[in-house]
């Protein structure tokens, strides 16, 4: 039986969550994240990392609440160096919380920490890098960074939580030879070209993209994902139109879970694993196993 999750791809979208996964999460291809994070961190000079990242360890992206009834918190990338956390999430959408949003993932992160016993001054700095495809701030820079700052004297309260934002509609365009590593990467990140086309010709890191984009186009179980995740997307984007529509808090609560349910369906019946629909719906292993058991 054909799978209806499978179509004709013309264009590779590289925002897209299960390839930009591919290409961050995988200790294969943990040069391209190094290469990523160095990216960000020192197109702010004033960033208080002051060495050059040269080794990431990879880490569980779920972080698990700290009461029952809490949110389940599903990162798209997660690393960590000797010095610093860091977190990449890659929004697709318009999310006009996008500030409570980053501080609700900080927050989870740093909150990981203290169950494991960690003293308040040996907690690990998080760096939150959301990479936008909308813009979401007033900011004129499409790079924007923040920290806890006194509002008049505008001295530092602590370094535990940085966050960047880079909203890719406000980057200005320029010839691939001038752009700076981070201008590279949001041009590379935001194209939609065919798997395997360079999108920035003279560098081997792009080159070497390219190679893994043909890889990944031919292998089916990652399409199939990747067919996947594109759905959700577009059916989250409409469940949300329609409950701004209404002007309803509770619809978008409403629309948010049944797209989720009706995602985690589609997938049931494609036999994705159960791992790979948490990942992609984001229910949590009991609903997704309680909505198997009535289906």
């Amino acid at each position: 039986m054909q799978n209806k999750f499978v179509s004709p791809l013309i264009s590779l979208k590289r925002t897209n969550d299960v390839f930009s996964k591919h290409i961050l999460s995988r200790k294969e291809h943990k040069a391209f994240l190094i290469d990523l994070l160095n990216a960000v961190i020192f197109d702010k000079g004033h960033h208080p990392e002051d060495e050059k990242i040269l080794d990431v360890s990879l880490e569980d992206r779920v972080l698990s609440p700290l009461h029952p009834e809490d949110k389940i918190g599903i990162l798209d990338i997660r690393a960590h160096t000797r010095k610093r956390i860091y977190t990449i999430e890659i929004q697709q959408y318009f999310e006009k919380d996008i500030g409570a949003r980053s501080y609700y993932y900080a927050s989870k992160v740093l909150g990981s920490e203290i169950t494991r016993g960690v003293p308040y001054h040996k907690l690990t700095p998080v760096i939150i890098i959301n990479f936008l495809t909308h813009n979401h701030l007033s900011t004129k820079n499409y790079h924007s960074c923040y920290h806890f700052n006194e509002d008049d004297e505008h001295s530092r309260l602590t370094d535990i939580v940085t966050f960047h934002f880079v909203e890719f509609p406000k980057m200005k365009k320029k010839v691939t030879s001038v752009m700076s590593r981070l201008e590279k990467w949001v041009t590379y990140l935001g194209a939609k070209a065919p798997a395997g086309e360079v999108i920035i010709p003279e560098d081997t890191m792009f080159k070497e993209l390219a190679e893994v984009e043909k890889v990944f186009s031919k292998d089916k179980e990652e399409m199939l994902r990747y067919e996947a995740a594109e759905r959700y997307e577009m059916d989250y984007a409409s469940h949300m139109s329609s409950a701004e529509i209404k002007g309803e808090e509770r619809g978008r609560i409403e629309g948010r879970k049944a797209q989720a349910l009706e995602t985690a369906q589609k997938m049931l019946q494609a036999d994705f694993s159960l791992q790979q629909i948490m990942e992609i719906s984001g229910l949590t292993e009991a609903e997704i196993l309680q909505f198997k058991t009535k289906a």
